[in-house]
């Protein structure tokens, strides 16, 4: 796809509306004050020279957020840079206005926000930046330019999730920037990319909402679960990746219906092809690029880290299946099927954790030869006798599967030393 500034001549901007139809403001006075000072010292007007600093803390986590440190202006290049950003604004609108013997050039203004938003990254700006990014990506959607247009969609997302606002219009923003990247890149064809932005919006809306660094929603009994909208929003990002006919797990899903779910006509008989068609397009629309399944690995953990069981094994269903359609023995295929067990065991059920690995997991024969597969065994066997010591002797840090829990994820890791013999897994602290 096309990555450049400019997009096909021709046609006018994508129409928006509300807050996004107006250009940005312009800055405030505020902005352009007296320098500041800080201890890096005053950078020059190009960011290149000098060591510059940074103002805020926030303003070097948003720097650390993007990829790597942004010397931030302060003092009189700071000011110098202002003015700069201002010029780019009034050419941006003056591009898109029309005249008597001219029609509004939305590839200019893109081409003149962007560099507008440029500047006020280098004065950590926030709000200034993220309203000119979202002015560049609407003229570059406009233009079919949609690769472009994500791109200033996602970094105006990651910008509003460190800004100074309400959590609550943290949510409502970051949500629907990603959700603009998604469509955007679903017009060029990178279902790939669309999938991880709708992931990306599902997440942003629990700003303001986890745990802090390390804790577990599970280990707080009187907190209330996941949001249910952003739940929803998880499972449904969940099935842009694996639709539900092609996972086995798809009874586990807690909220909304498949997209692939056959329609039942109120009158007349039932088309007896309709499953096989719906079959057929779900296995089109999988999601089968590079490290899918690491984006769809991120919401299994995230739901493990809610204590939402059900959603995380439909989740971990899909990333399954993403990596037994590429038809390739790998150590991820491997860890998947160690996750199914242990998420399944941790619902109480070992009847389905047992039919599973040996009706699916054990088909593969290089799973038969690794780590997780033995873990995974020793696990089902100890529940499914009822062994207390044997489930103490498989999770030990010093036994045999010490290799294979170390190689599992921080959150399921946890997950397996609640684990127990009949019911579902207890709470952190016995609760």
């Amino acid at each position: 796809g096309r990555s450049g500034g400019g997009g096909r001549g021709g046609g006018g901007p994508r129409p928006s509306s509300g807050a996004r139809s107006a250009a940005p403001p312009p800055p405030s006075k505020a902005a352009s004050g007296p320098p500041v000072r800080t201890s890096g010292g005053v950078s020059s007007a190009s960011g290149a020279g000098g060591s510059g600093g940074f103002t805020s803390t926030r303003a070097r986590l948003r720097a650390q957020g993007s990829g790597g440190y942004t010397t931030v202006l302060s003092g009189a290049a700071k000011i110098e840079k202002m003015k700069e950003a201002e010029d780019y604004r009034t050419k941006a609108k003056k591009a898109m206005s029309r005249g008597v013997f001219s029609s509004p050039d939305p590839i200019a203004a893109s081409m003149f926000y962007k560099r507008a938003a440029d500047a006020y990254k280098l004065c950590g700006e926030n709000r200034l930046e993220r309203l000119h990014r979202i002015a560049s990506g609407d003229c570059q959607m406009g233009q079919d330019a949609y690769a472009t247009a994500a791109a200033e969609y996602t970094r105006a997302a990651e910008l509003s999730a460190v800004s100074d606002e309400p959590d609550v219009r943290k949510r409502q923003e970051c949500h629907k920037l990603h959700s603009d990247s998604a469509n955007a890149w679903r017009q060029m064809g990178e279902n790939g990319r669309a999938g991880e932005s709708m992931m990306n919006a599902a997440f942003s809306m629990l700003i303001g909402l986890e745990p802090e660094e390390g804790v577990h929603m599970v280990e707080k009994p009187k907190l209330m679960n996941m949001d249910k909208k952003a739940l929803a929003a998880i499972e449904v990002a969940v099935e842009t990746h694996t639709p539900d006919p092609l996972n086995r797990y798809r009874s586990f899903r807690q909220t909304g219906k498949s997209a692939y779910e056959v329609q039942v006509p109120k009158k007349g008989p039932v088309d007896p092809n309709a499953e096989e068609e719906m079959m057929n397009l779900a296995k089109q629309n999988m999601i089968r690029k590079s490290y899918a399944h690491e984006t769809v690995f991120k919401a299994v953990f995230k739901l493990i880290q809610y204590g939402e069981y059900p959603s995380a094994l439909y989740a971990a269903g899909a990333a399954s299946r993403i990596l037994e359609a590429d038809d390739f023995a790998t150590i991820s295929l491997s860890r998947a099927f160690c996750t199914e067990t242990i998420i399944t065991l941790a619902l109480g059920d070992v009847v389905s954790a047992d039919k599973y690995f040996m009706e699916v997991h054990l088909q593969k024969s290089s799973y038969l030869s690794s780590r997780e597969c033995k873990l995974a065994e020793d696990l089902i066997r100890a529940v499914k006798m009822m062994d207390a010591e044997a489930l103490e002797e498989t999770r030990s840090a010093s036994g045999s599967n010490r290799a294979a829990l170390a190689n599992l994820d921080p959150g399921l890791r946890s997950l397996v030393m609640r684990i127990q013999t009949s019911g579902r897994a207890r709470r952190a602290g016995g609760a």
